[in-house]
């Protein structure tokens, strides 16, 4: 029995002022992805639950991943898309990781249609199963940041999406839409899905799954996941920040052949999280920039994690934003670590100075100039690195994370890690490749929402400011014009029912 697997997997923020291009993704094909599957991600769950089964073999397309950034490159999404579909053939299924929040930009050619691609996944997914026809069963698994459309639920047997953010699923997540495949394939299942959309723009950083008002509709859908008849359910709060035409919070319930079950469940989850909209509120202490630099100085706690969650790369942020930075500066903080800005013309103007050596220098607000400007500082150059690291230590070529040139200057207190790529600090082994133990700092400032699991298991307290940025969590100060209206927040009377079963 041939399965085709893949991934792919990028979150389009549209209001970021770049591309992103084939070489964000680093993609591997065919076998290779299977030898680089050994991750806790989505894709490595879909290939080992498969793999388990003697019978199958699988037909490995591509994994191909990048930073949440600007939309793609369209050249780069046609041929990613082609390698999926160049493999759609002689398959008994289709099990794939699509994280379903990527947008391409306009056409690659001369004289083909200018618009661009707002839901790629969904393209991926109608030229799928116009190739393959009716007959072979089309399972996969998502992020909980998806922006699917109804389209996409009518292309595909059967979804499941994360469960949990920050996401500590992942895997667990291929390893059910590879489970939901086989239960069709070997047990001659009919799954069916029902979808309902809410028209809801919500940052992930008020929809923590572990607390609060998103942490109870997360006990809603762990309930319906009990209950026999229901093979699934998934809420996505979706990714905000695209300003794309139909996009919002969406409930999928997927059901053994009981469409109507499956549709008045659905509507019955949208419906609770309607009703709890203005509910939803951010998962930690979040203030306005000042007031959040002025509560982190006077914290009791040895360290406090203070996130600059307008400028977040893990939603699309340029990381040049220097608000904080100012901030920071201004109010004279002392024993700071900032977590990174991205100015490669500074990290040149570092190095050719050299270690311990003063330099002058603008840093920060040349790729958002629209939420961020350049900052003037003076500072001593304290670290140069090549960026050079191995993943768990070990020395192999396979394992080597290259980031590029970085070095660390200290302004008035304030270590800063400025970087010739734009870099996620996302787990504390980053901040000590530089020899910097987060710890011993009295401010860390990551450029994120909320902390990523490995940050928050060693935070003794964290902050959110809401900072300006392409990934500013109040969304109705981003300049929105092709989202559906009414759209919540944005019309913060809009109303809202689900449709009729």
């Amino acid at each position: 029995m041939k399965i085709l697997v893949g991934g792919l997997g990028h979150e389009s923020n549209t209001f970021t002022p770049f591309l992103t291009q084939l070489q964000d993704f680093r993609p591997l094909f065919g076998e290779e992805t299977l030898r680089e599957s050994s991750r806790r991600g989505s894709f490595a769950g879909i290939v080992s639950t498969l793999q388990a089964h003697d019978d199958i073999e699988l037909v490995p397309t591509l994994t191909a991943h990048a930073m949440p950034g600007g939309v793609v490159e369209r050249e780069t999404f046609e041929m990613l898309k082609g390698k999926i579909l160049e493999q759609a053939h002689d398959v008994e299924g289709v099990c794939l990781y699509l994280h379903g929040a990527m947008r391409a930009e306009g056409a690659p050619a001369e004289g083909a249609p200018a618009e661009g691609v707002d839901h790629c996944e969904n393209v991926i997914l109608r030229e799928l199963r116009q190739k393959l026809g009716p007959a072979v069963p089309i399972t996969i698994a998502l992020d909980m940041h998806a922006n699917i459309t109804a389209e996409t639920a009518t292309n595909v047997n059967a979804m499941v999406a994360y469960h949990t953010a920050p996401h500590i699923d992942p895997y667990e997540t291929g390893e059910k839409a590879a489970a939901m495949l086989l239960q069709i394939l070997r047990e001659g299942r009919n799954l069916t899905t029902g979808f309902a959309k809410i028209p809801f723009l919500l940052p992930g950083e008020k929809a923590q799954s572990a607390v609060g008002t998103m942490g109870e509709m997360m006990q809603r859908v762990a309930a319906l996941e009990r209950n026999p008849e229901i093979i699934s359910a998934s809420l996505m709060n979706g990714h905000c920040w695209a300003d794309v035409p139909d996009i919002g919070v969406i409930a999928v319930v997927v059901t053994d052949n009981d469409a109507v079950l499956a549709r008045s469940e659905a509507n019955k989850l949208a419906g609770a999280f309607w009703d709890r909209r203005a509910d939803f509120d951010f998962g930690t202490e979040a203030y306005p920039v000042d007031e959040a630099v002025e509560v982190a100085m006077a914290a009791p706690e040895s360290t406090v994690f203070l996130s600059d969650s307008g400028d977040n790369p893990g939603a699309g942020g340029t990381t040049d934003v220097t608000a904080v930075l100012e901030s920071l500066l201004a109010h004279r903080a002392a024993n700071v670590v900032v977590g990174s800005i991205w100015d490669a013309a500074a990290v040149d103007t570092c190095i050719a100075a050299g270690v311990g050596r003063q330099v002058s220098l603008s840093l920060g607000g040349k790729l958002d100039t629209r939420y961020g400007k350049p900052l003037d500082v003076t500072g001593t150059v304290r670290l140069i690195s090549d960026g050079d690291t191995y993943r768990g230590g070990i020395r192999e070529a396979h394992r080597l994370i290259s980031r590029g040139k970085i070095v660390v200057l200290t302004v008035e207190g304030v270590d800063i890690i400025v970087t010739a790529r734009r870099q996620s600090y996302v787990e504390p082994a980053q901040f000590r490749s530089l020899g910097i133990d987060p710890l011993a700092y009295k401010i860390v400032v990551p450029k994120r929402g909320y902390l990523t699991a490995p940050l928050e298991a060693i935070s003794p307290r964290s902050i959110l400011a809401i900072s300006p940025g392409v990934t500013n969590c109040d969304v109705t100060q981003l300049d929105y014009r092709r989202v559906n209206r009414p759209m919540y927040p944005l019309d913060p009377d809009a109303t809202w029912e689900p449709e009729e079963v």
